[in-house]
């Protein structure tokens, strides 16, 4: 493709983007855009390469996009460091590099695919910030992009290209420190732009924390709890003012909101430390999360700064083929394609100059492919010539290759047949395995719910029993004060067992007070005598009590008990007695 005309592609984590920029006299021109959102669960990161490679053909189809492209990844799929190094020359500066890396990164350098640029520069310290990607991950992607008619002729990180689309936009940026928040699916990236460069400070959260979050409350998959999300805060859905999801879905984004601004704000103290008091005077919202309601306020009031939306139109002129619809969606998409775009096309006397290099992680083997393939009419040319030389020949094996080719037809025929058998019990397949994973769910969350149903008619049981002592005859004018089932660390506190023992016991703790019927006259007996016989008959009355409770099925064994005549009890004044048991159930 020639250098005035450019394929980006934007590779999401939910969505895939594709536009073609051309150079047009000074200026750069979006002629054609399409977007394809990916339906996947967020979540899982291995889903994203397959779900991302349907999406991209099905674009591709649809707006007839071929030939060379420059894709951008998303930070996720990235390692990134920052360093400082010496202000050398440039020759020297990528030893320095490499050799920082290599005590920085968590796998080998070798083993990685790896690039890098400059970020801030004071003359005297270089800040760097380097990216890379292990080769599989980009062999595997090539790979299968080459496989839908795309040839990827770079792969560039998506974190460093707002900073292009915002010098190219014309904002002034060289007044005072500025903070652009780009909200993403998985990943938040803050880009601090000053006078000198630029640092980048990624947040690990983005849309799909709001939508776990959801998930979680709802009690819903996160492919629906997505699309709730969507439906709420984008208005597509009128939900009923009394509809309980509503309270959940402004509790989820009240608590998103809290914890952005206060990984922001940590984000703001670091880079203050690192700039010796500087502080962002104002900040700009990109990406389609930040289209959350209320997202704007939320900043400004938290973050005390005047916030706006980054609109990167600004740099670019949109064709006419570009649709209405297209067009109020581009400003929250194409902040890092414009970026790249500005890259390729500088614009020469404008704050574009000093745009930052483009990073290519593409791997060496596919750079050898391109090169072979703009040499490849030549080769062809060259191997026409060549293959007239036996053409007497190739006429006599015309008969056989004919046969050979319907041979080969035949072939395809049965093995797209197949093909076509195969993907139905696949689809069959999924299907039983969703059905035992549902059954299974439900099984699991009905066992507590039929061990309750039991429990529940065993303490009925036990206090019918219970009922029974206030009437046996040995143990009358008794009554219980507390009936008391021991939740697991009270258990576990009171008795000398195990914690895993302590937690499958059930122990009752059971109190009152029982009534003791002087034998003799109070009046005209001796005070020692009475209490020799309130004495005794509280004795007798303690036995009785403590075998009535042994004896009941339903208790395995009496574990504990106490018995008070002072304090709780009054034995030798009112004639009570109070008692407590620790009970070990069965």
């Amino acid at each position: 493709m020639s250098e005035k005309k450019q394929i980006i592609i934007n590779c999401g984590i939910s969505h895939v983007s594709v536009g073609v920029f051309a150079h047009e006299g000074d200026g750069i021109v979006l002629e054609q855009v399409g977007l394809e959102t990916l339906r996947y669960d967020y979540s899982s990161e291995e889903l994203w390469l397959e779900y991302f490679i349907q999406g991209l053909e099905n674009l591709c189809k649809r707006e007839g996009i071929k030939g060379d492209a420059r894709f951008i990844f998303p930070g996720s799929l990235l390692l990134t460091k920052t360093i400082r190094v010496p202000h050398v020359e440039e020759e020297k500066q990528k030893k320095i590099v490499a050799f920082e890396l290599m005590q920085k990164m968590p796998v080998p350098l070798t083993e990685l695919i790896w690039d890098y640029q400059v970020i801030d520069d004071d003359g005297v310290e270089q800040e760097i910030l380097a990216f890379a990607v292990k080769p599989k991950v980009a062999e595997d992607f090539c790979e299968r992009v080459m496989e839908i008619g795309l040839t990827p002729v770079q792969i560039t990180p998506a974190p460093v290209l707002d900073y292009n689309a915002m010098r190219a936009s014309g904002i002034g940026l060289d007044s005072g420190e500025t903070l652009v928040v780009n909200v993403g699916a998985k990943s938040t990236n803050l880009l601090f732009i000053n006078p000198t460069g630029f640092l980048i400070r990624p947040i690990s959260m983005g849309g799909n924390s709001l939508t776990q979050n959801i998930s979680d409350n709802l009690g819903a998959q996160f492919e629906k709890s997505e699309e709730v999300k969507k439906n709420y805060f984008s208005g597509a859905v009128a939900f009923s003012a009394d509809d309980p999801s509503v309270q959940t879905l402004e509790k989820c984004s009240k608590q998103f909101l809290a914890r952005l601004s206060q990984e922001i704000t940590r984000s703001v103290v670091t880079y203050k430390r690192l700039k010796q008091g500087k502080s962002p005077s104002k900040m700009f919202l990109a990406g389609r999360g930040a289209l959350l309601n209320q997202l704007p306020e939320f900043l400004s009031q938290s973050q005390r700064l005047d916030i706006d939306y980054f609109d990167p139109l600004q740099a670019i002129t949109l064709s006419d083929q570009v649709s209405q619809e297209m067009r109020n969606l581009l400003p929250f998409m194409l902040s890092e394609p414009v970026g790249l775009a500005a890259s390729i096309f500088p614009q020469p006397g404008s704050e574009t100059s000093i745009l930052t290099k483009t990073i290519n992680l593409l791997p060496a083997s596919k750079l050898t492919n391109l090169n072979f393939k703009r040499k490849q009419p030549l080769l062809l040319v060259s191997a026409a010539i060549l293959a007239l030389i036996p053409l007497p020949e190739v006429i006599l094996g015309l008969g056989a290759s004919s046969e050979l080719n319907q041979q080969v037809v035949e072939i395809e025929r049965t093995a797209k047949t197949l093909d076509n058998e195969l993907e139905g019990l696949e689809s069959k397949n999924d299907t039983l395995q969703f059905l035992q994973y549902l059954n299974t769910q439900v099984r699991v969350r009905n066992e507590p719910f039929e061990v309750q149903a039991k429990t529940c008619w065993n303490l009925q049981n036990l206090l019918n029993l219970l009922q029974s002592a206030l009437e046996h005859e040995n143990v009358t004018d008794t009554w219980f004060d507390e009936f008391k089932l021991l939740n697991p660390t009270e258990a576990l506190g009171r008795g000398g067992a195990s914690r895993n023992n302590a937690l499958a016991i059930p122990v009752l703790r059971l109190s009152g007070r029982y009534l003791v019927r002087p034998t003799v006259d109070p009046k005209t007996e001796s005070q020692g005598d009475l209490r020799d016989n309130l004495i005794q008959l509280n004795s007798a009355k303690q036995t009785a009590l403590t075998n009535y409770l042994s004896e009941l099925t339903m208790i395995k064994e009496v574990r504990k008990k106490t018995f008070q005549t002072k304090d709780k009890g009054d034995l030798f004044n009112r004639y009570f007695t109070y008692f407590e048991f620790e009970i070990i159930l069965n």
